[in-house]
């Protein structure tokens, strides 16, 4: 391959990582569908949020605080600098808590879909994830399943710090769903061995 060839290729997948795909159409079979129980984990972030906006709230109160009598920094403030303080504290709140929130909400409102072609996340009729199953590697636990795709889509709700996968996570049958996307061309790259498999095997060498 040349040089040439390696860029068109990898020009390719930066558009197929950030068009906007649509929901399953005509000719395309829905296999699996599915919500996340995310109740417990939802009530923990929340737990968590909460906890981090009151430590943000108080330290901001920390910082205004020495200038509310007066300083070279600030001046003499009067009554009318409390509704700017205000303003500025909730302003810091929002900035860092919206982000935030909206990404737990969507990732607890989503809807998984599997079809023959593509692993899908839906937020309301917005496709807000896609992965082509045919030749992506997949990763899959009991309650957990993970795609990595060229011809992959991802909302910024979805992205993690890390590495970006397309997770249908905190599912009750993750291993079925697995089963069925190897099916229709995902390579499963940690597939449990089949019971019996190694008995099999000492039993041949013997």
């Amino acid at each position: 391959m040349g040089a040439g060839e390696a860029v068109s290729d990898a020009a390719a997948v930066s558009v197929a990582r950030t068009r906007r795909p649509s929901p399953p159409g005509e000719g395309e079979t829905i296999l699996w569908q599915g919500r996340p129980a995310m109740l417990s984990r939802k009530l923990w972030e929340l737990a968590g949020f909460l906890t981090l906006l009151s430590l943000l709230s108080w330290l901001a109160i920390e910082l205004i605080r020495p200038h509310l009598s007066g300083s070279g920094f600030a001046g003499q403030p009067d009554g009318t600098a409390l509704p700017l303080i205000l303003a500025m504290t909730a302003g810091m709140i929002g900035i860092i808590a919206l982000p935030v929130w909206l990404r737990s909400s969507a990732r607890a409102r989503a809807v998984y879909v599997l079809t023959n072609r593509r692993a899908l996340v839906l937020l309301g009729r917005q496709v807000i994830g896609e992965a082509m199953l045919f030749g992506a590697d997949m990763w899959a636990n009991d309650t957990e399943v993970r795609f990595d795709a060229a011809h992959m889509y991802l909302s910024w709700r979805l992205k993690d710090e890390g590495t970006d996968w397309l997770r249908f996570e905190q599912i009750r049958d993750g291993l079925t769903v697995a089963a069925l996307a190897e099916e229709h061309g995902a390579r499963w790259l940690n597939r449990p061995a089949e019971p019996g498999n190694g008995a099999d095997t000492e039993s041949k060498a013997a």
